[in-house]
């Protein structure tokens, strides 16, 4: 991400938190933090972000990570309608947010601050995202996409992709 922002001439700006961490009272501790709480402010100012979209499915590599939901609450975000997550933010098919007791537990940019950025880029592929992408998309989670030429033409044919 450092270099990436010294390529492109932008000031980047670290998290340095897990996204999800196991108890409310944790993030509320942690978001108490001074530190914390100066970065949670710049998020008014962002103009670009930069986000991977998530799909339900977690790829080997996320469930490795430790910065993953667990199997248990993957199925309860599956039963109540979410198809993807961008910051773990979560979103059914048609891009409507899906709220769960999950965000008392979420460290990052809320989704009022992620929505209210004006340009948002989603880099995201392969076929098992797709219907998180779809839902990114109508949602206005991303208004910007980075993809492969399958998914893109997958979209495509979408009547009501954007």
């Amino acid at each position: 991400a450092d270099q990436f922002a010294r390529v492109t001439g932008a000031e980047p700006i670290f998290f340095p938190m897990p996204g999800l961490v196991g108890a409310p009272a944790a993030r509320s501790a942690l978001l108490s933090d001074p530190y914390i709480g100066e970065l949670m402010k710049e998020w008014a100012g962002l103009t670009t972000l930069l986000v991977g979209i998530g799909a339900l499915e977690q790829s080997p590599l996320l469930a490795s990570s430790g910065n993953r939901v667990s199997d248990a609450e993957a199925s309860r975000l599956s039963a109540v309608g979410a198809v993807g997550d961008v910051c773990l933010r979560y979103f059914d098919a048609q891009g409507s947010p899906v709220v769960t007791e999950l965000d008392d537990r979420v460290l990052g940019i809320t989704r009022e601050a992620l929505l209210a950025t004006p340009r948002r880029i989603g880099i995201a592929g392969g076929r098992q995202k797709h219907k998180a992408i779809l839902g990114a998309i109508r949602g206005g989670w991303v208004n910007i996409l980075i993809t492969d030429r399958v998914t893109a033409e997958t979209l495509l044919n979408e009547p009501d992709a954007g």
